[in-house]
């Protein structure tokens, strides 16, 4: 045997064919370096660990030496990657790939570290983002962003391929813990999902994606304004800016959207307004809000005509429907912001109530009361699907309520009269 086994190299793999047909041990620890005092070689004392025999010094790192289908394998971290800085941690890696080799379920891409890292969720979800920074809009990457970063604080370095579904309640869980409302829970953990689906289906490294648990979230509680309401804050707006608070009101456009009509979008003798983009932030996005919205063509207010009309005979096909007093350019998000806080604040309106609720929840909460049919209210506010229009029939409960409040079913019992007791002769 020494004549054919000429170095320790090929001793190890005698050693390993050996064992790997008896289905015994497959890997042995090893000591990753050497002493720093005196250049020597660990010397091992089996179960206890590595130390040098004359310095007295131990390692600070240690890998398993793995004879696996053929090859020398050394593997220097566990699955989450940590690296095995003590014996003890070595040895339990030994038994982990032990138990696994033996049941067939050892795949070595988990524990090569470069291999390893491929895997790792915040590696993984950094591509996501940035896939996903190419199609969303402007003023959603900071909200993307912030909730990819979440996903990344819990998971970090977890092997996509061993979230289950404890991990994703553990998930749900710590949102709920941090405080977050219903609604953003749910926007957190259906942007994780989406993700993992994008790993099963874009770069098939998932076989399933794992069961989330239901999100549950409670109505919003929606607030809007009477027309004598929207009368009395427009009056409180200076006049410069009223076109295009009246313009919000009377025509239930996202203001977005309302920032960036142009010329080109008003037609005077149909009087109509087709609307085509929206601002997203500072950008001006040729699509309107909303999963496969299309262009929404609108009938302009009467009470709106004559300003459109000067508007429009007076200015190019590119020059913006509303501009900004105080720049003489278009009306920045912050800006008409500012200015609708500003008349809020002068007429004791809620702090929580938004130019939104004020406006395009106000128009479809107004026309629902008044008995307008969802559909016509859904191609006025240019819903892409009906579910978004029937959120505003709500509003109509009240005056139902109202009304079968005058309904009974109970006999209404009337109070007895009181019966008079005359004084008797001798009470006098």
């Amino acid at each position: 045997m020494q004549a054919v086994l000429k170095d320790n190299s090929d001793l190890i793999y005698h050693l390993f064919d050996k064992v790997e047909s008896e289905g015994k041990m497959k890997g042995s620890i090893r000591a990753k370096g050497k002493c720093p005092n005196c250049g020597k070689s660990f010397s091992h004392v089996k179960r206890l660990g590595f130390i040098c025999p004359e310095c007295k010094t131990t390692p600070s790192r240690f890998y398993l030496d793995i004879f696996w289908k053929g090859e020398r394998i050394r593997v220097f971290c566990d699955k989450t990657g940590q690296t095995l800085d003590t014996y003890q941690r070595a040895l339990n890696l030994q038994a982990t790939i032990q138990h696994e080799i033996e049941n067939f379920t050892f795949d070595i891409t988990k524990y090569s570290k470069a291999e390893l890292q491929k895997y790792w969720t915040s590696t993984l979800l950094d591509r996501f983002l940035e896939a996903k920074l190419k199609t969303i809009a402007p003023s959603y990457v900071r909200h993307y962003k912030n909730m990819v970063n979440s996903h990344k604080e819990f998971f970090n370095t977890t092997d996509v391929r061993e979230i289950k579904k404890i991990n994703i309640i553990n998930y749900l869980n710590t949102l709920n813990e941090k405080g977050f409302e219903g609604k953003t829970v749910k926007n957190y953990m259906d942007n994780f999902k989406t993700f993992l689906t994008w790993l099963k289906t874009d770069l098939e490294m998932l076989q399933i994606v794992p069961t989330f648990p239901t999100v549950e979230v409670k109505p919003y509680n929606w607030k809007w304004l009477s027309s004598e309401d929207q009368i009395r804050v427009l009056d409180l707006i200076d006049e410069a800016d009223q076109p295009i608070i009246k313009f919000l009101m009377l025509h239930g456009s996202r203001p977005g959207e309302a920032r960036a009509l142009k010329v080109k979008h008003v037609d005077i003798k149909r009087q109509v307004i087709t609307i085509t983009s929206t601002f997203s932030d500072t950008v001006i996005r040729d699509r309107r809000k909303g999963r496969g919205a299309k262009p929404s063509i609108i009938p302009i207010h009467p009470e709106m005509l004559d300003y459109l009309r000067e508007r429009c005979s007076n200015n190019l096909p590119e020059a913006f429907l509303f501009i900004n007093p105080r720049s003489g350019k278009y009306y920045a998000k912050t800006c008409l912001n500012d200015v609708w806080v500003k008349a809020r604040a002068k007429g004791n309106f809620p702090d929580n109530l938004r130019l939104y609720d004020a406006t395009r929840h106000s128009l479809a909460s107004q026309l629902v009361n008044q008995n307008i049919t969802l559909n016509t209210v859904k191609e006025i506010l240019g819903h892409s699907s009906g579910k978004t229009t029937e959120r505003y029939a709500h509003q109509s409960i009240e005056n139902l309520r109202a009304a079968l409040d005058k309904v009974t079913t109970e006999v209404k019992k009337f109070p007895s009269p009181k019966t008079v007791t005359k004084p008797s002769p001798d009470s006098k």
